[in-house]
């Protein structure tokens, strides 16, 4: 009887085993993973990949339930799908999770494996409506214990080498981290509590990141969004990003290692994206010694992040940021709408000799942008020895407190902005080049600022702006050469120049 009852259990299960690989499905359930949230399914998951791609590729499923799974290592030519009302919880037990070659903060060097780690694959999937859930705490606590060890033992940030007795032996995991992959989309997830940046390519080729929502902890160390690194052909479309960190960087090496390595990060284009909270809503940097290039972003709302869009850069950094190009985004609550930073890390405005070593940024052109309760309306600080070249700024609006503040700008075109701001200079330049300033409106009034100010600039030309009627001066311009005026609305205000 026994022996009929086994060969019947048999024949009932043949059919779906046998189903399962035919169609290219694989449960990770039928390897012995369980959803009750506490019971390690790392094996089990792995197991279903491996076996996915042993014949041939497919497709690995997650059920519904919560699922506890260290570190993940993805195949090439598999689908891994999230079911809705799935969670993958990640495993914070530190002291096992493997190390791994990667790169972190522009430097290749050891890290943890991530949830999802990947080397060199094709055709990689990661979807579904489920949860990715990184249980970052533990790890945060670590990078805050670590981080004090560090300081006490004089060792910097990049430095590869933490100090005996720190919890972590090299920098932490991302939720999903790939490497000189081809072929990948990210869509539909819900990721939290990353323990550190979320989703990281590098040195990856035709990606795709869509549908995403990623949420941490405001106060979570270094948990961004979205950081394409040395990658190209990136598509980052349909977020909503709200995190610790800058919700999506563009990142292409650090320094020497950046330039050792040079692969830039080029052809990113980020589009119909909500951002919220956030040291930043988009950047680019500081580690972009491999270059940068072809970046384009449409029709996003930042709402709440500390800065807008931020592009930063240091001296030490080399390589170059140009052809960027940023055209209808809204923002709020916002502390800066734009930085354009070229000391970042340094203040020393004396200039140097050009070296290998010198960054540049060339061909930056934003339009379309209304900023409003904004504390500053846009920084650039250029270098003296590499001033911001090819800026251009049109058909945008902006109601803040400070006004357009600039220094080392050169070949720059201002075309139909308007400003609201409350204190300070409207449009303040130091140092501009060939500077172009048509239908310049400042709604700002009854102070003593002049609405722009020009200091030791050369070649500017301001035409068919206007400020408002209680403006008391509409120009202060000191060691300005060849500056022309054109068709400008004064009305009653007045215009001051001084040593030209």
């Amino acid at each position: 009887m026994m022996r009929k009852l086994l060969l019947f259990i048999q024949i009932i299960s043949l059919p779906f085993l046998s189903f399962s690989k035919q169609d290219g499905t694989y449960n990770i359930k039928d390897y012995g993973a369980v959803g009750d949230g506490t019971t390690l399914c790392t094996w089990a998951i792995q197991t279903a990949i491996d076996s996915c791609n042993a014949n041939g590729g497919g497709k690995v499923i997650v059920p519904p339930g919560n699922y506890l799974s260290g570190p993940l290592f993805l195949k090439s030519n598999i689908c891994f799908e999230v079911f809705s009302g799935a969670t993958i919880l990640f495993s914070d037990n530190i002291e096992n999770c493997p190390v791994v070659d990667g790169r972190w903060e522009g430097i290749e060097r050891k890290v943890y494996a991530s949830l999802f780690t990947g080397h060199d694959l094709k055709n990689v999937t990661i979807t579904g409506r489920g949860t990715l859930n990184g249980q970052g705490s533990a790890w945060w606590e670590a990078f805050y214990e670590t981080r004090d060890l560090r300081i006490q033992n004089g060792i910097t940030e990049r430095e590869p080498d933490n100090p005996a007795g720190s919890p972590l032996k090299v920098p932490r995991p991302r939720m999903i981290n790939l490497y000189n992959c081809t072929n990948v989309l990210i869509s539909e997830l819900t990721i939290k509590n990353s323990p550190s940046w979320t989703i990281h390519p590098v040195y990856c080729e035709n990606v795709v990141i869509e549908k995403i929502s990623i949420i941490q902890p405001y106060e979570s160390p270094n948990t961004d969004g979205i950081n394409p690194e040395s990658s190209k052909n990136v598509r980052i479309l349909n977020c909503f990003v709200d995190c610790g960190d800058d919700c999506i960087t563009i990142k292409s090496g650090y320094n020497e290692d950046g330039r050792r390595v040079a692969k830039p990060c080029e052809n990113i284009v980020i589009s119909n994206c909500t951002f919220a909270h956030g040291r930043s809503a988009i950047g680019i940097g500081s580690e972009m010694s491999g270059d940068v290039r072809n970046v384009t972003i449409s029709n996003c709302v930042f709402n709440g992040t500390l800065r807008g869009i931020r592009i930063k850069t240091g001296r030490g950094r080399g390589g170059v940021v140009e052809n960027y190009r940023a055209d209808n985004i809204v923002m709020n609550n916002i502390t800066t709408a734009i930085s354009i930073d070229m000391y970042y890390g340094g203040e020393d405005s004396t200039k140097v000799p050009v070296t290998i070593e010198t960054p540049f940024f060339k061909n930056i052109q934003l339009s379309n942008i209304t900023a409003v309760n904004v504390e500053n309306a846009i920084i650039i600080k250029g270098l003296p020895e590499a001033p911001v070249e090819g800026f251009s700024l049109s058909n945008s609006n902006f109601t803040s407190k400070a006004g357009l503040d600039i220094s080392h700008l050169k070949n720059a075109r201002f075309k139909d902005v308007t400003i609201n701001n409350e204190q300070g200079n409207s449009l303040s330049i130091y140092q501009g080049d060939g500077i172009d300033i048509d239908g310049f409106i400042s709604n700002s009034g009854h102070r003593k600022e002049a609405i722009i100010k020009l200091t030791d600039s050369n070649d500017i030309y301001i035409r068919n702006s206007r400020a408002n009627q209680s403006t008391k001066t509409f120009l202060n311009s000191k060691n300005t050469t060849n500056l022309q005026l054109e068709g400008n609305w004064f009305q009653n205000t007045g215009k001051e120049n001084e040593n030209n």
